[in-house]
């Protein structure tokens, strides 16, 4: 697996180990936040507000947490959220995935 950010387009390319390539947009990553802060955990129910998420917001900082996850740094402050890479993988954007996981819509 491969990350890189792009700055200028805004988002985070992920390449899986079978080759797919995910292009994920930051302000549609930080929309997905599953922290408690952004996501009720005993509701599930989605406490961030979307409109609130600047479409200027930047990816400063990523770091990977053990084997399982990466940690984003946003320009908003924000920075508390965890991304599994299943969690990460079930929200690529593509036609192809959606069509999978039409619960990414």
């Amino acid at each position: 697996m491969n990350l890189r950010a792009l700055s200028p387009e805004r988002s985070l390319e992920v390449t899986w180990e079978a080759g797919h390539v995910g292009v994920y947009g930051y302000r549609y990553l930080r929309g997905e936040c599953p922290c408690a802060s952004c996501v009720d955990e005993w509701t599930g129910v989605r406490r961030l507000v979307l409109d609130s998420i600047s479409p200027d917001i930047l990816l400063t900082n990523m770091k990977l947490v053990g084997q399982y996850a990466i940690k984003i740094d946003w320009s908003d402050g924000h920075n508390t959220g965890l991304y599994t890479w299943n969690r990460l993988r079930g929200l690529c954007p593509c036609p192809k995935c959606r069509a999978v996981n039409p619960a990414t819509d």
